[in-house]
């Protein structure tokens, strides 16, 4: 299980992506400050329906727990999030959704803007907005 993996929002290094155009958010651990705030019930409806589906471009043997969480309470996720745009790739982890549904985690709107913007998880729309991103891993 992998137990600290705090990224600034918006930093150009998400765990297994980075680069100048990769931008990390959603990457909370206890200890850190994050923005806090509401977010539309349209918004977080796209977003769980993208994580639903979400393209695995990587596969990890592991999860991560949400430090925010009371000990014996943590939420765990094993899965990420990519969210193409014709300049940037949003990555997130799973626990985004927890993280807004239970410690009032505030995405950056630029963010909000992307995933609502988003093609469908592996359609080919998505897969093509995602091709100039492929070297980005970093495994």
């Amino acid at each position: 299980m992998v137990t600290a993996m705090f990224f600034k929002d918006l930093s150009t290094c998400a765990y297994f992506a980075r680069g100048v155009n990769v931008r990390a958010i959603g990457w909370l651990e206890g200890g850190h400050p994050y923005r806090q705030g509401e977010v539309s019930a349209e918004f977080l409806a796209v977003l769980k329906a993208q994580i639903a589906i979400a393209y695995q471009a990587v596969h990890f043997l592991g999860s991560h727990s949400c430090s925010l969480c009371p000990k014996g309470q943590e939420r765990t996720g094993f899965r990420n999030l990519l969210v193409p745009t014709g300049e940037l790739l949003y990555v997130a982890p799973e626990l985004v959704v927890h993280y807004i549904e239970g410690h009032d985690y505030q995405p950056p709107e630029e963010f909000v803007v992307a995933v609502m913007a988003c093609p469908e998880q592996n359609s080919a729309a998505f897969l093509q907005l995602l091709q100039p991103f492929e070297y980005s891993w970093t495994v």
